[in-house]
């Protein structure tokens, strides 16, 4: 970064929810590629490692569902709104 932006001030919050929005999609796409459907995207860790408001996480996470199921995935949040399952056919057997 050679500057900072002209507006940062007044545009702090939606930058900060843009990169944190950038991070997500991110570390979902890594997840998807490495894990199986039988496991979930931690939302709460992902929470308490870069965002540090759940609520603004939740935000976040609709904006990741809408997109993923655009593509032809299905979405599952469990474990109280912590665990974020993805899978093409049937929903996982530990998402509850």
């Amino acid at each position: 970064m050679d500057k900072f932006p002209d507006l940062f001030i007044e545009t702090f919050s939606e930058t900060l929810d843009e990169h944190h929005l950038k991070k997500m999609r991110k570390k979902v796409y890594y997840h998807i590629l490495k894990n199986n459907q039988n496991d979930f995207f931690d939302l709460e860790l992902f929470d308490r490692k870069y965002v540090k408001n759940m609520k603004k996480t939740e935000e976040l996470s609709q904006l990741i569902i809408s997109e993923l199921e655009l593509l032809g995935w299905k979405t599952f949040v469990g474990y109280g709104g912590t665990g974020l399952f993805f899978y093409d056919k049937e929903k996982p057997l530990n998402a509850w």
